[in-house]
């Protein structure tokens, strides 16, 4: 095993192209360059395994205007290899244009381009022109380099088995998180818990789903709570009929009566009620919050305390002026959907 440091430019290259350094030069020109075009005559006999040449080429090619400008712009410093009989591994220091300094002119270029005040052809001339600026911004990176020799000489493992299994882990947590949201949205929340969970088998630094099963498990336990407590909560005395108003006659209406059984206040009780025609078919709903206390609500309104019974005052009713006149009078129900805990 060797250990070799090195300090070479880019412009002082004299080593030969089939030494450690001659692979490790032409994978750094072509893999900032052009590597859909170049790079893969230096890829391992392992990665032409995974990948053939035109799915490669599909992916990196650059246009050959700016490919070149990029090239003239590279230079790198080999700081460190190790090299056996047939492995070798580099470190090597990468300067090359920064590519944050060329954002705005791309964006504004691409803004152009979809309002139809340039072209295709025209962002990549100007791109290229870009990159010919003397001031133009570099920046520096430090990238490793692993080569394999072969009966061809030495070749550089990318390890593209690896990157196409991660490019698939990538999207396989995508599509769980896809399905998590749209679970906790429906309030399925145990669904959504576990799509979460199986996001982070695959990814645990994930942190969107580390941030969303904490949540997901935050809401089901506050849900799994209210689902234990609401049997304490009575609906009784439930009345739908015809009623009449200042302004109409027969307006269909409601009445009914909460109490809260438990030893909890609530500072909500939010209950539906379907109505139905002849048939005994629901046609309509209504939502109604006989109880909710938020911080607007005036000091008429209380929260349902252990024990408390809530109704409307007498005389008054609940209108529910939208059904249809295909409602049965009478035939109806209301059933509690939701509440919360005064705090």
């Amino acid at each position: 095993m060797k250990l070799r440091r090195a300090s070479r430019k880019r412009e002082a290259c004299v080593f030969r192209s089939d030494s450690t350094l001659g692979v490790i030069w032409n994978v750094v020109r072509n893999t900032e360059r052009n590597p859909g075009r170049n790079l893969v005559g230096y890829a391992s006999r392992n990665n032409r395994s995974v990948k053939d040449l035109r799915t490669y080429v599909d992916e990196f090619e650059a246009p050959e205007g700016i490919a070149e400008a990029m090239a003239s712009k590279i230079s790198f410093k080999v700081l460190e290899i190790e090299e056996s009989e047939d492995r070798a591994s580099a470190n090597v220091e990468i300067t090359m244009p920064d590519p944050g300094s060329l954002v705005a002119d791309l964006l504004g270029l691409a803004m152009k381009s979809a309002f139809g005040d340039s072209d295709e052809q025209k962002m990549e001339e100007a791109l290229a022109e870009k990159l010919e600026d003397p001031d133009l911004p570099l920046t520096t990176k430090t990238e490793s380099f692993h080569l394999i020799r072969e009966e061809a000489g030495w070749k550089v493992f990318l390890d593209w088995k690896a990157e196409i299994a991660a490019k698939r882990r990538k999207a396989e947590v995508e599509a769980l998180l896809a399905e998590a949201r749209q679970l906790r949205e429906g309030k399925r929340l145990e669904g959504a818990v576990e799509k979460y969970a199986e996001a982070l088998e695959l990814d645990s630094e994930m942190v969107e789903a580390k941030e969303g099963l904490a949540e997901a498990q935050g809401e089901l336990e506050v849900f799994q709570e209210k689902q234990a407590y609401v049997s304490n909560v009575v609906l009784y005395d439930f009345e739908a009929r015809y009623y009449e108003s200042y302004s109409d006659k027969d307006v269909p209406g409601v009445t009914f009566k909460l109490k809260n059984t438990g030893d909890r206040t609530l500072s909500k009780v939010a209950v539906i009620v379907y109505f139905r025609d002849a048939s005994d078919v629901t046609i309509a709903e209504e939502n109604l919050h006989p109880v909710w206390i938020t911080e607007y609500s005036s000091s008429d309104e209380k929260p349902l305390k252990p024990n408390y019974i809530w109704q409307l005052e007498r005389g008054r009713f609940y209108e529910a002026s939208s059904v249809p006149s295909e409602w049965k009078e009478g035939a109806a129900s209301a059933k509690i959907v939701d509440i919360e805990f005064a705090q």
